[in-house]
């Protein structure tokens, strides 16, 4: 128990420090800039668990729950939510001690006198795994640290369901029930029911034959049938789908992925927020690592099923507890690998690692735990010092891996433009080792420059609408490997919303300008930024300086914007207009079909068709 507490306590001490940091990166997305939240009244708290209540449409009701009452109590006290995270990680250290000792008992009954230093060895561990620092420290990550306690009550509630002719049903129900706050909590770690329904089967088959009854395998396949279940709803409640994508590097994708989880499960490397798995030069090494990660863990679930074994369980389980995190479905995220995805699959490495080394003898064990303990202790006392501030994370990152290009994007959008520091971000843009990012990112900068800088010092800004034209065609150009590296498209995507943001800001600068409101309304609808769009060419259609020449353009793309943003009959009178300027746009006839077959105007959508210059409505929009 002292080496226990010695373990969490300084681990505590570690994420103390963290205390009164600010919030950042995604905190401010699900705390300070959430008023749907911080709104709710308690009255109205059964809405948490019908829709998302947090910024990126999440469905984790008990996590948001944690939030509001943290909210209620405390108000925008980042040190109170950071003591909110220290402690549900505190409590789920007892689990893990408790859970630990059960299995040890049960899968080596004949050295059961070890369980309480093994049980242990591993919580301590587990304490001081580097996986769990961004869990515990940042704010957000309370979606990994409340999970990971309902999932270690389930797994102690499931072992504790054990009994030598049966399954306990009061325990197994409890286990059920803790299995279903972890999903509220967070939809991924549904890999904790097949962890439990292989306990159960392992019990089950240890019952002697002649009082092996088949309804005992009930309890596994209800476990199993509830995570399908709230799995389902997770899905149909959750926004932002990815596409899917099945060539090959699918398949090099997932290899990849699991070599990396399973390297940092195990490692005592440093630890970092943003890993690249595709841009890393032993990306082959590590897919490698993943198929021998793979094969172990099949052969230890065929073996555990013959003899029933710790090291073959620890195995199974953290393939199973990692599977979620695999990209087998894909997801969105700024890194296909990190820390915060081992949370809770830490917990069977260490396990793993545990159970390996009690067969050696008691020094080379000793020796071989501290040189493990040791350097995970270390970063866990140093790296929740990156957490003061955004930038602290970032270039820690970019210190691991220069010019990773995600790293660096953030730096440039989050950072280094919005404090003016332009030659900062150029050196920052130029140290992009990927060339289709490190273009972007260029233009990315100058065309900030001229908006924020020379625009404003000349008055004139022509320059600064050819720099964005340029950022506009490069950021429209294709990237293959967006279509299986999720970090690509996100990186996109920042570029993206900072150029929609570049835009505004020149209007800003010229409000009156008739060009560059035209000119901002036709680059705004390219990024399906529609109302925005509808604004300026709103504006522009007003102003008497808009040539002649551009006018029914103007008015079509305006009421393309309208129509595309949901604003259907709003969209025909630009869209008339668009055909009554001296220079026709005559692309409106196919837009104006769809405005009147939807008020079921049948004539005039027949008619509007028929002068549609076009094969379809789509082509222009297309073009």
């Amino acid at each position: 128990m002292a080496l226990v507490l010695a373990c969490a306590m300084a681990a505590a001490a570690a994420y103390l420090q963290a205390l009164d940091y600010p919030f950042i990166s995604d905190d401010t997305i699900y705390l300070t800039n959430n008023p749907k939240l911080s709104g709710l009244h308690l009255t109205e708290l059964w809405r948490l668990f019908t829709e998302p209540y947090n910024g990126f449409s999440e469905f984790l009701p008990l996590r948001d729950l944690s939030y509001w009452l943290d909210l209620k109590l405390f108000g925008l006290n980042p040190a109170a939510f950071r003591a909110h995270n220290i402690l549900l990680y505190l409590f789920c250290l007892p689990l893990v001690y408790a859970t630990t000792s059960e299995l040890w008992r049960y899968f080596r009954s004949v050295d059961a006198a070890s369980a309480p230093w093994v049980a242990a060895v591993v919580t301590a561990l587990f304490a001081l795994h580097p996986a769990l620092i961004e869990p515990v420290v940042a704010v957000s990550g309370r979606k990994y640290v409340l999970p990971n306690l309902f999932s270690m009550l389930a797994l102690w509630l499931a072992v504790r369901a054990r009994r030598n002719h049966g399954l306990s049903a009061p325990h197994a129900a409890a286990a059920l029930a803790a299995f279903a706050a972890v999903m509220l909590s967070k939809a991924s770690y549904v890999a904790v029911a097949p962890v439990i329904a292989m306990l159960w089967m392992a019990f089950w088959l240890d019952i002697p034959a002649p009082d092996r009854r088949r309804s005992l395998l009930l309890w596994p396949l209800a476990i199993l049938l509830l995570a399908g279940l709230m799995l389902r709803i997770f899905v149909a409640t959750s926004i932002g789908k990815e596409q899917g994508y099945f060539g090959i590097e699918m398949a090099t994708r997932t290899l990849a992925v699991l070599g990396w989880l399973t390297r940092l499960a195990f490692s005592p490397e440093g630890r970092h927020s943003f890993y690249p798995v595709f841009e890393d030069p032993h990306f082959t090494a590590m897919a490698a690592l993943g198929v021998a990660s793979l094969a172990a863990t099949v052969t230890g679930g065929v073996m555990f099923l013959r003899k029933r074994s710790l090291v073959w369980f620890a195995l199974a389980a953290f393939l199973l507890l990692c599977v979620p995190y695999l990209q087998l479905i894909p997801y969105g995220s700024p890194t296909l690998v990190a820390d915060r995805y081992l949370a809770i699959a830490a917990w069977p490495a260490v396990l793993l690692l545990v159970a390996l080394s009690w067969r050696l003898q008691p020094a080379p064990r000793i020796a071989l735990l501290l040189a493990i303990a040791l350097p995970w202790g270390f970063q866990t006392m140093e790296k929740p010092r990156d957490w003061r501030s955004l930038e602290a994370v970032i270039d820690a990152d970019l210190r691991a891996f220069p010019g990773h290009y995600m790293s660096a994007v953030f730096k440039i959008v989050a950072i280094q433009l919005p404090q003016g520091l332009h030659r900062d971000a150029m050196d920052t843009a130029n140290s992009i080792t990927t060339p289709e990012f490190r273009d972007i990112a260029v233009k990315l900068v100058e065309a900030d420059h001229a908006v924020s800088v020379d625009a404003v010092a000349t008055g004139n800004p022509n320059e600064a609408m050819a720099l964005l034209e340029k950022l506009r065609l490069a950021l429209k150009q294709p990237i293959a490997q967006a279509r299986w590296n999720s970090p690509i498209v996100l990186s996109m995507e920042l570029c993206k919303d900072n150029f929609v943001y570049e835009w505004n800001s020149l209007v800003k600068h010229f409000p009156d300008n008739a060009s560059v409101r035209y000119n901002a309304g036709l680059s705004l609808i390219n990024f399906n930024f529609y109302a925005d769009a509808a604004m300026h060419l709103r504006a522009a259609t007003g102003s008497q300086h808009l040539p002649e020449t551009l006018r029914g353009t103007a008015f079509y793309n305006l009421g393309l914007a309208l129509l595309l943003s949901g604003h259907v009959a709003e969209a025909e009178v630009p869209l008339r207009a668009a055909l009554e300027q001296q220079t026709p746009d005559l692309w409106a006839y196919c837009l104006l079909s769809r405005v009147y077959k939807q008020a079921k105007r049948f004539e005039e959508t027949a008619r509007a068709e028929a002068s549609c210059p076009g094969r379809t409505p789509n082509e222009k929009t297309a073009q």
